[in-house]
């Protein structure tokens, strides 16, 4: 009898001890806003149903048939890592028992990562906060780093610039797509840009330089920085290249004061006009070069006006196309414009400064003047119709100018042509 009631009592404090220690554990569980005890009295029925309703942008959504059986004030929901071999810790509460939708946010927005599986645990509890031992489980793995873009091209030939598109990524946590290049196929790749948006799927790349060749890849990237492999296989753009330059340049300097340029036309279609460049020779080199017109594609020729009695001048040409793009300069053209053939000579009646008529034929006169250093010029003589005026007695060395008037045709300025006296004279 005796023995009968020291293994009773054995019992009973095993049972004791083991309850408190149960409590105990289950009270670490399930610390947090509302205090839930393990209790083994409590045993509800456990949840049906439970499944996974997603597990997108590193999120798990859990839902499951109502407890309509028993004290049920709501459900704890547990997690663990892996597939249960970790310890299962409490992540949320509902509270009613229709309370049965659940999502798991980690604990911080996008703790929980991509394509990791977890364990859950979804046990009913009483309004006594007492949490029933009996579960629904399952595991889920959050959705997949973004799959791969599909899909990837390239439009070429365009200005400075290359343009790709792709299909959109059907994952909605895709939040767009980093923009990769390199000049080579071999990389190392750089990344250039990140397009924002799912439904994005177009960028424009400008790249410094006619006919330069780029090389492309991209990636899908989730608004969490996780990042898909780039796509396998690099895509080659190449922009559009320059015109040629002009060829054929050639000059015609039998008029006095103009120089006529001609050239052949660009085999480009969309090439829209053509620069004249010049450069005007001084005492020592050329001067620097400047612009001095502009024609239209469907003409390849020019007149130059402006050119000074004996000038040597250097022309340069480049095509301009449709889109702006510029040639290289043509080969450069050195011309000399014709003068009047000037000469001072002494006759039996005095100086005279005579010219070449043929060259001068289409002006109608000349003004004869004397330069001086400071003074304003000082006039000598005017003529009509004729190739040679008479001098007052000069010094050798003198300066003289002859300004012929404005062409007949009316075009252009008049030319000026200058002698100095030669010594003897």
């Amino acid at each position: 009898m005796a023995r009968s009631r020291r293994w009773i009592a054995a019992c009973a404090l095993g049972l004791f001890a083991c309850a408190g220690s149960a409590e105990k554990v289950a009270t670490q569980i399930f610390s947090g806003n509302q205090a839930l005890v393990y209790d083994r009295a409590s045993d509800l029925l456990p949840p049906e149903g439970l499944r996974v309703t997603s597990n997108a942008d590193r999120q798990v959504s859990l839902a499951w048939d109502p407890v309509l059986v028993g004290d049920v004030a709501g459900y704890a929901i547990l997690r663990a890592s892996g597939a249960g071999e970790g310890q299962f810790k409490r992540v949320g509460i509902t509270n009613s028992r229709f309370g049965t939708v659940f999502t798991d946010l980690g604990d911080k927005p996008g703790s929980l990562g991509d394509g990791q599986t977890y364990s859950y645990r979804v046990h009913p509890y009483d309004r006594m906060g007492r949490v029933s031992r009996s579960h629904a489980a399952l595991t889920a793995t959050t959705e997949p780093k973004p799959a791969i873009p599909e899909g990837l091209q390239v439009y070429s030939n365009l200005p400075r610039k290359a343009v790709l598109s792709w299909k959109p990524s059907e994952q909605t946590a895709v939040a767009g797509y980093g923009i990769f290049r390199c000049p080579t196929m071999a990389g190392p790749w750089e990344h250039v840009a990140f397009a924002e948006g799912r439904l994005n799927t177009v960028y424009e790349d400008s790249i410094p330089g006619d006919l330069r060749v780029m090389y492309y890849r991209i990636a899908a990237v989730n608004r969490f920085g996780g990042q898909s492999e780039m796509t396998e296989s690099p895509i080659r753009a190449v922009t559009k290249a320059e015109p040629l330059p002009p060829t054929g340049l050639a000059a015609d300097a039998r008029r006095i004061g103009r120089i006529a340029l001609k050239w052949a036309p660009n085999v480009e279609p969309d090439v829209t006009g053509y620069e004249i460049w010049r450069s005007v020779r001084g005492a020592s080199d050329f001067e620097p070069e400047i612009q001095i017109g502009t024609v239209e594609a469907a003409k390849t020729a020019y007149l130059d006006n402006a050119v000074g009695c004996g000038e040597t001048v250097r022309y340069r040409l480049r095509a301009v196309d449709a889109d702006g793009l510029e040639s290289f300069y043509s080969e450069p053209l050195e011309v000399t414009g014709s003068d009047l053939g000037l000469t001072v000579a002494r006759t039996p009646s005095g100086m005279v400064l005579r010219w070449n008529a043929a060259r001068a034929k289409t002006f109608r006169s000349a003004h004869v003047s004397q330069l001086r250093s400071i003074l304003p010029a000082k006039d000598l003589a005017s003529v009509s119709d004729a190739s040679e005026v008479a001098l007052p007695e000069l010094s050798p060395g003198t300066q003289l100018e002859v300004a012929l008037s404005a062409p007949s045709d009316g075009e252009g300025d008049a030319p000026r042509c200058r002698i100095a006296v030669p010594a003897g004279s």
